[in-house]
């Protein structure tokens, strides 16, 4: 599987319109992650969109990058693994 960023999509969107959105690359409902702000619980304003193949992934990416959503350009973009987090200091 294959991680897509996708930022810019619209705060009030559901997992369902990211899902139709995406469906024609067979996105399900288990492949799509909303985060979410930890003390709001509002969503970021990303999403991670998961896609079987880098070929699927590249399509997608063609598809939808710089796309306007109610006046907004979408990014869309593999997602890069973060590196560890660095420990605290107490």
């Amino acid at each position: 599987m294959i991680r897509l960023f996708v930022a810019g999509y619209p705060r009030d969107a559901t997992k369902e319109d990211l899902i139709a959105l995406f469906k024609q690359f067979g996105v399900t409902d288990e492949g799509v992650v909303f985060p979410r702000d930890r003390r709001t619980r509002r969503k970021k304003g990303f999403a991670y969109v998961e896609v079987a193949s880098d070929q699927t992934a590249h399509s997608a990416i063609q598809v939808f990058h710089q796309f306007v959503i109610d006046g907004k350009e979408l990014t869309v973009c593999r997602a890069e693994d973060r590196p560890p987090k660095k420990p605290r200091r107490r």
